[in-house]
């Protein structure tokens, strides 16, 4: 077979390689070993220029050494090629010019092949090199070296132009073989990126669960990409952490690290939405808060945003180094730009849906709780709807105890309740103590470690984090909800507006219901009251000891240490009975309407309550009262048809002893007793006398 034909038929070869699309690294092997079989050449290589146009690596090679020579990288300086990358046109080397010897193959460190020595160049070394081009640049050489040996003593024929022709025409084989393996990647790129895409439209766009939304995001991220493991995280409420929404192949140390957004590396995602392409994570130092090197050599890190708005991240981590290229990276930030808008339309979906829930929840809450005046029952309502809208598997309501001046549970959802039931806080012990001292709500993700909890533990009892809210009403602090859970978790800013919500309600109805029972209490102990004092009329003897009986009933009934009776006469009170004073102290037999605390009654017809007897100057007119130390006064007026007839006083050792529901009561009880008519009777006696 003619040379021509050879090559005709080389060339049919190699374009039925190309129209296979078989791989690049197969052609490349095939034009090198047409070469050597074409130009009857001892070996043919190719090769490429790294990154940098520093450096050849060498992809194939046939021939002589050919195992030596593929996977070579050597310097362009060091090489015969650097004359044609220099110059851009073919080169012969002639064996005959010393001027030209180089080497080809040689690399640092590697001896050069026996053939290609330069004891040998000057006899024997011919060579043939030719550029190759693609998109209008040199990117590498075809060359061929030395003829291949013949029976003969004659020396070997170099080189020569028409060698460089069928190098030439092998290289533009070269040049259509990577520009054939580059549409081929851009075929399989815009393909992948159609079927990312269509699977987002298809699965993501059509739900607006959050969760399953993330689940579905990571699903096709993972499904397109070569990946190890792979994690999206979202922004909590605060915009301080990252929290894992969904995962692939995460060890249980790593599904529940949470990220904090002022890592160097997440902050540039997250306030910059830039994307990050680590090649080797060793030389990236601030991926170490992220993930363990030895669980990621190489990884991509994209932005999940919708305009502005970023919601949080997505990373895919591979095991091996340079796993991924900018392609990768393009997809990925795509899938995040089209992640965030689903993200945001499902937030908001379930956020007006969270809310509609809660409306609807608290609105039944409200009436529950309105609907009833059993303390127990309204705490029960209480713990049914905190447990139902935070979704927390503990809690514990704690009343405080004024007398006692201790935080008592009075309802408890725990699966071991004893210890907790016997755990009673005074303000300022413990988380809830602390709470209710400081009217604070407090979030608290970890109890074990909150200095607070040394106090009073309760991480033993297997309760991990805590979310406590006091309960106001009325300016009056009345007691704390701790609603807990037995994983670590991060409570929201919405979850303690929910609960501080809830412990509002509750508190006004706990305090509507305390009120309720304590006047329920006080009519009971009323009616006990008037029949005794029905009794006492009907068996007294006597009708002028009845001030006297009725006096030692107010002491009891109000818990009062002193009790006092005058009858008003004109302008002047006159001392009708005392009760419980000690012996050698008298109040004053009588006063001017006007003067000190009674007078001040009679005169203005009004109840009068003082907290503090030392700091009000009318109690200075009681001289007894510098003997016998009062601190608290409650007097009332009695009255006959909106005329003052009388006062009685009481009075308390305890400072802000009386309010107004105590004088209420002890106005209904005088009015419903005889005194307003036998002080009446008095007064018009000495009127008409």
């Amino acid at each position: 077979m003619s040379r021509a034909a050879s090559q005709r038929a080389a060339i049919r070869r190699l374009h039925a390689m190309l129209a296979a699309s078989l791989p690049k690294d197969t052609v490349y092997q095939a034009v090198v070993e047409e070469a050597c079989r074409l130009t009857d050449a001892a070996g043919a290589a190719l090769c490429f220029l790294a990154e940098d146009n520093t450096l050849l690596d060498y992809v194939a090679a046939a021939g002589e050494y050919a195992d030596q020579i593929t996977g070579l990288r050597v310097r362009v300086t060091d090489s015969l090629a650097e004359r044609v990358l220099h110059e851009g046109r073919p080169v012969l080397f002639d064996p005959h010019q010393v001027v030209q010897v180089g080497d080809l193959f040689e690399e640092e460190g590697h001896p050069l092949p026996a053939t290609f020595s330069p004891t040998s160049l000057f006899n024997a070394r011919t060579a043939a090199l030719v550029p190759v081009y693609y998109n209008n640049r040199i990117v590498g050489v075809l060359a061929a070296l030395n003829r291949q040996e013949n029976d003969t003593l004659l020396a070997r024929p170099a080189l020569d132009e028409e060698d460089i022709d069928i190098l030439e025409t092998l290289a533009g084989i070269v040049s259509l073989a990577q520009s054939v393996a580059d549409t081929n990647y851009l075929a399989r790129e815009h393909s992948r990126e159609l079927n990312v895409f269509y699977d987002a439209i298809r699965s993501i766009s059509s739900s607006l669960n959050l969760q399953e939304v993330v689940d579905k995001v990571l699903d096709i991220a993972c499904r397109h990409m070569e990946h190890h493991a792979a994690a999206l995280f979202l922004l909590n409420d605060e915009h301080t952490h990252l929290i894992i929404a969904a995962e692939r192949n995460l060890s249980q140390e790593e599904s529940e690290r949470q990220l904090s957004v002022d890592n160097n590396l997440v902050a540039q995602v997250l306030h910059q939405a830039r994307s990050f392409l680590i090649a080797d994570v060793e030389e990236q130092p601030d991926f170490e808060d992220i993930s363990d090197p030895p669980r990621a050599l190489s990884a991509l890190i994209v932005p999940i945003r919708n305009g502005e708005e970023v919601h949080g991240l997505m990373m895919l981590t591979s095991l091996q180094r340079h796993a991924y290229n900018p392609d990768d990276l393009r997809l990925l930030t795509a899938l995040g730009l089209h992640a965030g808008i689903a993200i945001e339309n499902a937030e908001l979906y379930e956020e007006a849906l969270r809310q509609a829930t809660e409306a609807s929840a608290l609105y039944e809450f409200s009436q529950q709780i309105n609907s009833t005046l059993e303390i127990e029952e309204i705490l029960d309502y209480v713990a049914d709807c905190v447990c139902n809208l935070l979704e927390v598997d503990r809690l514990i309501i704690r009343l405080y105890d004024k007398n006692k001046e201790l935080l008592i549970p009075r309802l408890i959802r725990h699966p071991n309740p004893t210890p907790l039931e016997n755990l009673r806080l005074r303000p300022g012990e413990g988380i809830a103590g602390w709470v209710f001292e400081w009217q604070t709500p407090q979030a608290v993700v970890d109890v074990a470690a909150d200095p607070r909890n040394r106090l009073a533990p309760i991480h033993h009892l297997g309760i991990a984090s805590v979310l406590c809210v006091p309960m106001h009403a009325q300016d009056q602090t009345v007691g704390v909800i701790e609603a807990m859970s037995s994983k670590r978790r991060l409570f929201t800013v919405a979850e303690m507006e929910r609960l501080y919500t809830i412990a509002n309600q509750s508190a006004a109805a706990i305090l509507n219901a305390t009120l309720y029972q304590e006047a329920r209490a006080k009519s009971h102990e009323m009616r006990r009251y008037f029949k005794r004092v029905s009794h006492a009329v009907g068996t007294l003897l006597e009708q002028q000891d009845l001030p006297l009986r009725l006096a030692d009933l107010c002491v009891e009934m109000l818990r009062a240490d002193r009790c006092t009776i005058y009858r008003l006469s004109a302008d002047r009170l006159s001392l009708l009975a005392a009760s419980h004073f000690r012996t050698g102290v008298h109040p004053e037999e009588e006063m001017r309407l006007g003067q000190g605390l009674a007078g001040w009654v009679a005169k203005r017809g009004q109840s009068l309550i003082v907290p503090l007897l030392l700091e009000d100057d009318r109690a200075q007119n009681y001289a007894w009262l510098q003997r016998d130390h009062m601190a608290s006064y409650l007097g009332v007026p009695v009255k006959v048809d909106k005329q003052v007839v009388g006062v009685v006083e009481v009075y308390s050792s305890e400072p802000d002893r009386f309010d107004k529901e105590e004088a209420k009561l002890l106005t209904v009880f005088l009015n419903r007793t005889t005194l307003a008519e036998k002080l009446w009777q008095g007064m018009t006696e000495v009127i008409s006398s």
